[in-house]
């Protein structure tokens, strides 16, 4: 978690009801006490501090996938391209090929997304992916 401090909003509301399961507030935890700007969520909106916040995210971990760099093998070519060309429209470029070479884990939604994308081209065959990796949705 202490490297998420530079680059995920984080919670620094102690007396939320929902912060000891948040991942917002845990992170908070780690944040260096000598710096004095920080991305952080704003404690004086009335939703922040209630059940329903907006930004709280549950520490429950999931399963992710890693990386999809085998999963084209035995599909024919035509197909392959058609399949990549939606998912980088679904992901972005960037983030399609940070997923498929496992520098960007995928989350269950995202598993699903691609599964989506490879039955509506009529692959039936198996869709593999690299590894599994437990990790908490950001």
């Amino acid at each position: 978690m202490k490297d998420k401090v530079d680059h995920y909003t984080i919670c620094f509301i102690d007396n939320c009801p929902l912060h000891k399961h948040c991942l917002r507030w845990m992170v908070g935890r780690y944040a260096d006490t000598s710096r004095e700007v920080y991305l952080s969520v704003n404690p004086h909106n009335p939703l922040m501090c209630s059940d329903s916040c907006p930004m709280f995210r549950q520490d429950i971990r999931v399963i992710k996938k890693k990386g999809f760099t085998r999963m084209y093998y035995d599909m024919p070519g035509r197909m392959e391209y058609k399949i990549r060309r939606q998912l980088i429209d679904k992901f972005t470029r960037k983030h399609y090929f940070q997923m498929r070479k496992g520098e960007r884990l995928i989350s269950p939604d995202q598993v699903k997304v691609i599964e989506q994308v490879i039955r509506a081209n009529g692959w039936q065959g198996p869709i593999n992916f690299d590894a599994e990796e437990e990790d908490y949705l950001w």
